[in-house]
């Protein structure tokens, strides 16, 4: 399944280019996710951990960035397994940056596959809603890492660098996301009949 997402951050890409390039950070930023351990030549040891109501799953694996420079993007590929619902994931994502507004625009084209028993909850509509929820709230948290280091840029502060976390990250919440998602499709379809016209 191929997913496309973008999101704005309140900060010049000059600034947010080298946060992109800081592992630990990106996924500090990202709900579910942590580092298990350093990277071994260019490896990270990744983990996952989604509830969804009574299933909760770990999916344990690895990944590998690469970085362009000089085109400001990059590209991520991984794969992970959850031994308790016999579960894969494979996939890559590819990212970019672009000046845009008074900010920074990030284009995110991600391209996976999931297999075993939660295979089952991977319908296109509820996944593409759910990878846009959770991409805003990797986007606020990313947004609140930078608000420091854009303020150095501007000389009102001094810049803090993030320091390596390899702790169990809390779960990612998918039933909450679920719930979210179906509030805003909820307030579409009412704003939309009570606008319609008459008949």
């Amino acid at each position: 399944m191929e997913l496309e997402q973008q999101f704005e951050l309140p900060a010049t890409p000059a600034t947010a280019w080298p946060a992109f390039k800081d592992i630990a950070l990106l996924v500090d930023c990202l709900p579910g996710a942590s580092l298990t351990g350093p990277a071994v030549d260019g490896t990270w040891p990744l983990r996952f951990d989604v509830k969804l109501g009574p299933i909760a799953a770990a999916f344990a694996g690895s990944g590998r960035v690469q970085f362009d420079d000089a085109a400001q993007s990059g590209r991520f590929e991984g794969q992970a397994a959850d031994k308790r619902t016999q579960s894969r994931v494979k996939g890559a994502a590819a990212f970019a940056l672009a000046p845009g507004g008074t900010g920074t625009v990030v284009q995110v084209r991600v391209d996976y596959a999931l297999t075993g028993s939660l295979a089952q909850f991977g319908r296109p509509g509820i996944v593409r809603e759910l990878a846009g929820a959770l991409t805003n709230q990797f986007a606020d948290n990313l947004a609140r890492r930078l608000t420091p280091l854009t303020a150095a840029a501007d000389g009102t502060a001094t810049a803090t660098p993030p320091s390596e976390n390899t702790a169990p990250a809390r779960p990612l919440n998918a039933f909450g996301l679920i719930v979210q998602v179906l509030k805003t499709r909820w307030q579409h379809w009412t704003r939309w009949f009570r606008q319609r016209p008459p008949p």
